[in-house]
């Protein structure tokens, strides 16, 4: 039997008869792998090398007993789950298995098959659904705190421009030079657009958590052309060059505005953090595509991340900068995307030397 992801349901038997370990393993190893011990100390180190769904263990044992081992054993391996196998007269044994060793079921000896396999059966999926509803609970938690600091950060990010436009508008109104007017309303034009960006990044953010998959077919030279067409105006582009190289034989289907995100906001930092000082500053953006999955690699020779912000570049509202530049979303967004589409991403970088990003993005295409 194995789970609805095909992996394998792993059993411990714990019972210190030889013939009770060969015969349970005879019986089921067919359906599940099974690990026998002699003794719960075996049982033990069995547990420490070997990933186990459900343990089940005699009650009468040597040295340690089932009970003892189940309580042992309940606080480092609070998902697995326990069953004991006991005679009619230890009713003391179960009541201190249920309220110690916390037991999904007991089972009387001598056990019958068909039985114990149902029973086994109850047991793994009860398994499943404790790892599941546990999986769930943390992917809330993990959002509601995601959420908080969202709500938090984007109302100080907002507030900030704001405030500087309505600092701006105050000036203006009671300047009467017509050149000093227009370097005001330069400065506003600035700060809206940082603002429209920040809008549009707080957009995508919400579409996609929302908004469900829709594959569409991706021709990498046209689309990667059309994302840094849209960047050709922007500050310091003209003198960043721009390399495209795609190897493209093959059809390739994915959400066109989930790649958006991902491109624009990798092409974008590398055209912000372009070192300017170099004789030549560039961006090369590679695609390679095959039937399963399609490789793309942005590199630049710009700024470089130093090695303390590497590992938390991807978290929300980051900045890897002292610089007041962009809202620390980007990446985060690069990251929650790609996760959206099932893909991987590797970053490399330096300090003064540039920044690569590796992605794997899977082919969707079912043709």
């Amino acid at each position: 039997m194995s789970n609805g992801d095909n992996t394998i349901n792993t059993i411990l038997y714990i019972d210190d008869e030889e013939k009770n370990l060969t015969s349970f393993k005879a019986v089921f190893r067919k359906e599940y792998q099974i690990y026998v011990a002699k003794s719960a100390q075996e049982g033990i180190e069995i547990m420490e090398n070997n990933p186990i769904h459900l343990v089940i263990t005699d009650q009468r044992m040597p040295n340690m007993t089932g009970v003892e081992f189940l309580e042992r054993i309940v606080d480092k391996y609070p998902d697995v789950t326990r069953i004991i196998l006991t005679g009619f007269s230890d009713v003391e044994a179960i009541i201190q298995a249920i309220n110690k060793g916390r037991v999904f079921r007991y089972v009387t000896k001598p056990w019958r098959k068909d039985e114990l396999k149902e029973t086994i059966d109850n047991a793994l999926e009860y398994h499943y659904l404790k790892a599941e509803n546990h999986y769930l609970i943390e992917s809330l938690r993990k959002t509601n705190q995601e959420l908080d600091r969202f709500v938090y950060s984007a109302a100080h990010d907002l507030r900030a421009p704001v405030t500087s436009l309505m600092g701006l508008l105050n000036l203006a109104k009671d300047e009467n030079n017509i050149e000093q007017i227009r370097k005001y309303l330069n400065l506003q034009e600035k700060t809206v657009g940082k603002l429209n960006h920040f809008i549009h990044e707080i957009i995508d953010y919400s579409r996609n958590n929302r908004m469900e998959i829709e594959p569409d077919m991706v021709d990498f030279q046209a689309f990667v052309e059309q994302i840094l067409e849209n960047y050709a105006n922007y500050d310091c582009s003209p003198q960043v060059r721009k390399e495209i190289t795609v190897q493209q034989d093959c059809i390739f289907y994915s959400d066109k505005n989930r790649l958006e995100i991902i491109l624009n906001n990798l092409i974008s930092n590398a055209i912000r953090f372009a070192n300017l000082h170099l004789s030549e500053s560039y961006i090369k953006i590679k695609v390679d595509v095959n039937p399963q999955e399609a490789w793309v690699c942005v590199e630049d020779n710009g700024m470089g991340i130093a090695e303390k912000h590497k590992n938390r570049v991807f978290d929300m509202f980051y900045r890897a900068t002292d610089q007041k530049v962009g809202s620390g979303l980007g990446l985060f967004l690069v990251r929650e995307t790609m996760e959206k589409l099932k893909g991987v991403i590797q970053m490399e970088s330096e300090l003064g030397q540039g920044t690569t990003f590796r992605l794997k993005i899977p082919n969707l295409y079912e043709g």
